[in-house]
């Protein structure tokens, strides 16, 4: 098995991990959408990276940094399951409960 080859059956193989975790079929698990919509409310997956220090009220780089890195946390799960746009709909109005 050449480079590109283990490459992709080793991404298959982590893909169909998220899959059998997070989907019954087309659709994701009750339980995964709870935790994906909490996820990508926690992960500002919605939302613009940028904060705002509430006491200088100039942007907080850290901050925004670290919400990149949970943004492309949540982004990689999503990208792992290919959530439909129906799925994608009911997470984010889950968030809003």
């Amino acid at each position: 098995m050449n480079q590109i080859q283990l490459l992709l059956h080793k991404t298959l193989g982590r893909r169909q991990s998220y899959r059998r975790l997070f989907m019954d079929g087309d659709k994701l698990k009750p339980d995964a959408e709870i935790v994906m919509s909490d996820l990508m409310k926690f992960c500002r997956y919605h939302q613009s990276i940028t904060v705002v220090s509430p006491v200088s009220r100039q942007t907080d780089v850290p901050a925004s940094f670290q919400a990149e890195g949970r943004r492309e946390v949540i982004a990689r799960i999503l990208d792992h399951l290919h959530c439909d746009d129906a799925d994608l709909v009911r997470l984010e109005q889950n968030q809003n409960e």
